[in-house]
């Protein structure tokens, strides 16, 4: 397990096929493939242009000792025939129970994928729970995007909610959580240095005393996809730099949906990459010192929590009572809220394993071309599916070489990028049980002239400031900068026609030197990128219809040298 890998692009659907290298330096990416109980290759970054790799090694590890709990059963009052109910968080005083709905045609968006926040409250301090209602109070939290209470905080005759996202002038924003007096008010961001995330999907957890602050977050040094965090208050009224639990708690794979017992000894979360009985299953881990790093191996909290489908969002209530999504046996079925009280042992606190099943799983392989000669593109490129239409993201991603690549996907409609350097094609395509499919994306070579879009660089509208969904392309542009320490860029700003114009010309400036600053954080020189802002002077759409007219608000790259 100590030593080096590198993943050979052949072998069955389920199954890796590895070639022992004893120097540590690899360039080739596996993806979690827990449903057949494979060993793991996961990638830790070791420099810009080379990654170093370690064997993950699945092991199911049932959960034993206290605490125990009775069977689990459905909170009919609050589940919905149809929707998809997620996210409990109970309020300290017992009689609150917040949660999330999605699907549902009582929303603010109707029946989408974003959900909205509802409220059911308890008269017998949550033995049984009313009927929900959307949450009014406070007003304008649910909006036409994704809605969610992370925590409930404060003191007892001040409460707060902890949200996800930020409530800005201009709109809602999916970026970051906010914090938000029951009394009313205004949501106030919270503020956490350096806070970046290249997954659009994040949840937080709060303490009610507001001393601990966990994130899932997907940043430079994750394992994988979504790790957990712990951030801190930094004394000035916001909080430090995330730090990672560290390797025993994160996976390959997809950590979400942290809680903390009321002792924060014991860490509660789910899991996608973690060995388990079906999709995303429910962990603990007792932490073991004070460094937030060290913890016991993860164990599973077995059949009676954990099926064949999806169950996630474990939640304590003040009476040690427990709360979480399921959707039974099936992956796919819509998410459910159950219950459970504390309970006495039971006879057998082992229970008998039971095999996770395997999932149908689609085989993609193929080769990146150069457009220009159909033959395998020179230099690494990287290939990324991702599952579209799912609560939580399932990605696999592969490098591909002149050995071509190959992704094992679970059934579904994919969007699928693929990237070298700074190009990048993007394609959607569906793929069914046991399918095999030939997929070649062709990329045609930058040169000097050659003018880039990147489209996925956006800003908050009227402001120069990033959303979080572009630092994924500018982390991936600075490392190709790095790479190539030769390539010299220039960043034109572009606006829409709506405004004054000199104005646009001036916000086209400021979008683009803050583009450049983060570059230059990310270890590009400074001489290396010009800038220049065109304010609305140069559409590529029409802007007559707002469809079109917000393509014009662009950030375009120019290679110089």
């Amino acid at each position: 397990l100590g030593q080096q890998w590198r993943l050979v692009a052949a072998g069955p659907i389920g199954s890796f096929q590895l070639e022992n290298r004893l120097d540590g330096r690899v360039a080739t990416l596996a993806a979690a493939d827990k449903f057949n109980g494979t060993a793991v290759v996961a990638a830790r970054a070791v420099g810009r242009a080379s990654q170093q790799w370690r064997l993950f090694q699945l092991q199911l590890r049932l959960a034993t000792g206290a605490p125990y709990f009775t069977a689990p059963e459905p909170l009919a009052a609050l589940n919905s025939p149809t929707g998809n109910e997620l996210q409990p968080v109970p309020a300290a005083d017992g009689k609150r129970l917040y949660f999330s709905r999605t699907k549902f045609a009582g929303n603010v968006e109707g029946v989408a994928e974003s959900g909205d926040i509802w409220l059911s409250e308890s008269a017998d301090q949550g033995r049984t729970w009313g009927p929900p209602a959307r949450l009014e109070t406070p007003a304008g939290l649910n909006t036409q995007h994704n809605n969610a209470v992370q925590a409930v905080v404060g003191p007892a005759d001040k409460p707060a909610l902890l949200v996800r996202g930020t409530y800005e002038a201009a709109g809602f924003k999916d970026e970051g959580a906010s914090r938000v007096a029951l009394a009313g008010g205004k949501p106030v961001p919270l503020r956490i240095a350096t806070y970046y995330t290249t997954n659009v999907a994040t949840g937080f957890y709060l303490t009610p005393d507001e001393k601990i602050l966990l994130l899932a977050l997907e940043r430079d040094d994750s394992q994988g996809a979504n790790d957990l965090y712990i951030s801190r208050p930094d004394g000035a009224g916001g909080y430090t730099v995330p730090q990672s639990l560290g390797a025993v708690i994160n996976s390959p794979g997809y950590e979400f949906a942290p809680w903390l017992s009321a002792d924060t000894k014991t860490l509660y979360f789910s899991s996608y990459g973690h060995l388990g009985y079906g999709s995303a299953d429910i962990f603990r881990s007792q932490r073991l010192d004070d460094s937030w790093e060290k913890w016991s191996p993860p164990q599973n909290l077995g059949p009676r929590f954990n099926g064949p489908g999806y169950d996630g969002f474990f939640a304590l209530g003040p009476d040690g009572a427990a709360y979480y999504a399921s959707s039974g046996k099936t992956d796919n079925a819509p998410r459910k809220l159950l219950r459970t009280a504390p309970g006495p042992a039971p006879t057998d606190t082992i229970p008998p394993p039971i095999d996770p099943e395997k999932a149908p799983r689609a085989l993609v392989t193929g080769r990146v071309l150069d457009a220009r000669t159909s033959q395998p593109l020179a230099g690494a490129a990287q290939v990324q599916a991702l599952l579209l239409g799912s609560t939580i993201d399932f990605r696999s991603t592969a490098q591909a070489g002149a050995a071509g690549f190959q992704l094992s996907l679970v059934p579904g409609r994919y969007r699928v990028t693929t990237t070298a350097g700074l190009l990048t094609k993007v394609d959607t395509f569906v793929v069914a049980p046991g399918e095999v499919r030939r997929y070649e994306p062709r990329l045609t070579p930058a040169t000097v002239g050659s003018r880039l879009d990147l489209p996925a660089i956006i800003f908050t509208q009227g402001q120069a400031k990033l959303l979080g969904s572009a630092y994924p392309t500018l982390n991936n542009l600075a490392a190709s900068m790095k790479d190539n320490v030769q390539l010299e860029i220039r960043l034109e700003g572009h606006t829409d026609n709506v405004g004054d114009a000199a104005k646009n010309v001036v916000l086209s400036e400021q979008r683009v030197a803050e583009v450049k600053r983060y570059l230059v954080s990310r270890g590009v020189a400074d001489s290396r990128i010009t800038t220049v802002g065109y304010g609305g002077s140069r559409p590529k759409f029409a802007n007559d219809r707002e469809e079109t007219r917000k393509l014009n608000r662009r950030v375009e790259l120019v290679i110089t040298k």
